[in-house]
């Protein structure tokens, strides 16, 4: 609580103050860090009350891969449906699917990052490498000159970062992300927070986590992510 309340103070004194796409000015300062000890407890705020079951509900649902802010609800979250049928930008949206949806939002990036290999014709054991990992071929065609298929697969990233944990807790790869610059305009908010790295110690079988966060509303949702307009930023 006494560094959070520091790091407040400390953005309002050195911040600048700039303009962004909410109309809302912030106080911003980048590159601000906490850092926390969980066997020391949760890192909660206690100077306003928290929505500690939606936050929850939230990650449960970007846990499972869910787009749809009916699904959230069904969790005790509500803090999508703005985004899903309020948001003037995301309802023009020819990728949005109706009612609800949020397109692909943080969890399906987490658990369904979708995976394209383009390779040429003229490298099989390239093709067959792809395939013996889960790749499945999904067109063919030729470009100047050169011919070649294109792969698809779904990536679980936390799956991945799950085995690895356990196969080999000293890697330094063990990381997933949500920012798809190649969706970012299939999304109804592209992710605030968007970096996540495991730390594994074999030796104290311990493990840390290193979070980024592009754009964090220090004032209002910390430490509690959850979409909103952003009046202070850190």
């Amino acid at each position: 609580m006494k560094q959070y309340l520091e790091l407040v103070a400390h953005v309002i004194k050195n911040g600048t103050l700039q303009s962004n796409r909410t109309g809302v000015r912030t106080i911003s300062f980048p590159g601000a860090m906490l850092r926390f000890d969980l066997q020391e407890g949760f890192p909660a705020i206690t100077t306003r009350r928290l929505a500690f079951k939606s936050a929850i509900g939230e990650m449960v649902g970007f846990l499972r891969g869910v787009n749809n802010a009916a699904e959230f609800r069904a969790l005790g979250c509500k803090v999508w449906d703005q985004n899903a049928n309020e948001n003037a930008q995301w309802l023009a949206n020819p990728f949005r699917q109706g009612e609800d949806d949020l397109g692909e939002i943080y969890g399906v990036q987490w658990r369904q990052w979708p995976a394209y290999k383009r390779i040429a014709l003229s490298n099989p054991a390239a093709i067959e490498l792809a395939i013996s990992q889960g790749y499945q071929q999904i067109a063919q065609a030729e470009e100047s000159g050169e011919s070649f298929v294109v792969l698809y697969k779904a990536i679980d990233q936390i799956r991945q970062c799950l085995d690895t944990i356990i196969k080999d807790p000293g890697s330094r790869r063990i990381l997933f992300h949500g920012w798809n610059c190649a969706q970012l305009d299939e999304m109804a908010l592209p992710p605030c927070h968007l970096l996540y790295q495991f730390h594994p110690n074999p030796e104290t079988r311990e493990i840390s986590l290193t979070l980024y966060i592009r754009s964090n509303d220090l004032g209002l949702l910390y430490p509690l992510q959850e979409p909103a307009q952003y009046a202070m930023a850190a």
